[in-house]
């Protein structure tokens, strides 16, 4: 199929942003949304790296990550021009696709509570006329033409992630500077920069108390079975309602929710959704009908796990910059770690909590709002008891599991508040950083 591809010549970009303003213009995109972007590789003007600009907006690319991994089903491609489209009538505003997008395309308008982003003038496509963005550039660096296969990309600053992106990037200037006899500055260019709106657990909250209570919910169905008891129906079916009504504030179309269960085929989403919803009624049904066998309560605790599974691989998201999996805050290992502590199990205690530490430990950065003052709450209150009720038995389970749900709820937080994903703003930030550290490296791309 032929596929509209856009053709950057670096060596003709000047940044000059007509081309953001011809698609704002056309498309009459929000104020503050801006479709097309510009960015700039060496923003610091350093001495020892180029400067040039990439003008980026969707790619349009030829294995989308965002119609893969949209739980709605809300985008579609054009067979006829390859252009990746989005339905806003089919849309819930969960803003998946932003995370999973490595060129920020999809941006969330909440005016209307869903997404928009660049659909390659589709308008003038179907007159045979050429982008507004590649119109209105004055010298002539944004071209769009019709091919097959676009290639692939291996340009510093550029992200790459094997999603065949429907862009070429041609020129580039000289890689490296000229040697230089000063040393160079030091400036720090590796900080991260969070995209437009997100920011990080005050944006997250919502599915932080969700993921904290679904995790506690299906580790206590887990425990209660392992000991042959029912659990408080109520209470029990009280946690997940309300931790199912406050996790769809994360939409921007409410109403839209049941959407969300659409692309089980693809999304991890949609597998999150339907594999805990079916948990949660199958755990509330078991809880009110005794005559519910072991061995059947052993299958819903599994369908348990899988949504927890589900869970912890909707973070995994292809190219982002820091670990998701492992991490001490993983859905599977922390209902893991309450089973050990409920059951007062040493065999599952042990290592769980052993793994806990070692990941927690092993994590740099305390991104929490308490930032490094909350890690010895963390571990003294959330760690340590369950230790010495798996080594003693002395500690009473309780007090064990009333400090593990403490620092759990710690340890959450700082996993949303560290949490990023690939940009071409960190990916420009990265390329420099080791641009910087090794000359030579930049020469291995070329012109």
């Amino acid at each position: 199929m032929s596929h509209g591809i856009f053709i950057l010549d670096l060596d003709r970009c000047t940044g000059c942003a007509a081309c953001v303003v011809a698609c704002n213009t056309e498309n009459e995109v929000a104020e503050g949304l801006s479709w097309r972007r510009i960015h700039t590789f060496n923003h610091q003007r350093l001495a020892t790296a180029p400067v040039y600009h990439f003008t980026l907006a969707c790619n349009h690319c030829l294995e989308p990550a965002c119609l893969h991994n949209c739980p709605a089903n809300a985008y579609r491609k054009d067979p006829s021009t390859g252009a990746v489209l989005i339905d806003q009538d089919s849309c819930i505003g969960c803003r998946y696709c932003a995370w999973v997008c490595p060129y920020e395309a999809p941006r969330y308008n909440s005016d209307v509570g869903v997404m928009e982003k660049c659909t390659s003038c589709e308008q003038r496509l179907t007159e045979n006329l050429p982008p507004a963005c590649v119109t209105a550039c004055p010298t002539d660096a944004l071209r769009f033409e019709r091919e097959d296969d676009p290639g692939s990309i291996n340009h510093p600053g550029f992200p790459e992630t094997g999603l065949r992106p429907a862009v070429r990037v041609v020129g580039g200037r000289r890689q490296t500077a000229p040697d230089m006899t000063a040393a160079p500055i030091a400036v720090n260019v590796m900080s991260p920069r969070s995209p437009v709106g997100w920011s990080g657990l005050k944006s997250e909250w919502s599915l932080w108390f969700f993921t904290s209570v679904a995790t506690l919910l299906v580790a206590w169905f887990a425990a209660e079975a392992a000991w042959s008891r029912a659990i408080p129906a109520a209470v029990f079916a009280g946690a997940g309602i309300l931790a199912m009504a406050v996790s769809a504030l994360h939409l921007g179309r409410v109403t839209r929710i049941w959407r969300a269960m659409l692309n089980l085929r693809r999304s991890w989403v949609s597998r999150e959704v339907v594999l805990f919803s079916t948990f949660f009624a199958a755990a509330c049904g078991s809880a009110v009908r005794p005559e519910v066998t072991g061995s059947a309560r052993w299958v819903i605790a599994a369908v348990g796990f899988a949504s927890l599974y589900a869970m912890d691989m909707v973070y995994r998201v292809r190219g982002q910059p820091v670990l998701t999996v492992p991490h001490s805050a993983m859905a599977m290992l922390t209902a893991a770690f309450y089973i050990g502590i409920l059951t007062a199990n040493p065999v599952l205690l042990w290592p769980a909590a052993t793994v806990k530490l070692v990941l927690y430990l092993a994590r740099g950065e305390r991104p929490s709002p308490g930032g490094t003052l909350l890690a010895p709450v963390r571990i003294g209150v959330g760690i340590m008891p369950a230790f010495a009720l798996a080594a003693t038995g002395t500690v009473p389970v309780a007090a064990a599991m009333f400090g593990a749900v403490i620092g759990e709820l710690i340890d959450r937080a700082e996993f949303y508040a560290g949490l990023r994903f690939l940009t071409p703003k960190n990916q420009i930030d990265t390329d420099l950083a080791r641009q910087q550290s090794d000359p030579v490296w930049g020469l291995r791309y070329g012109a």
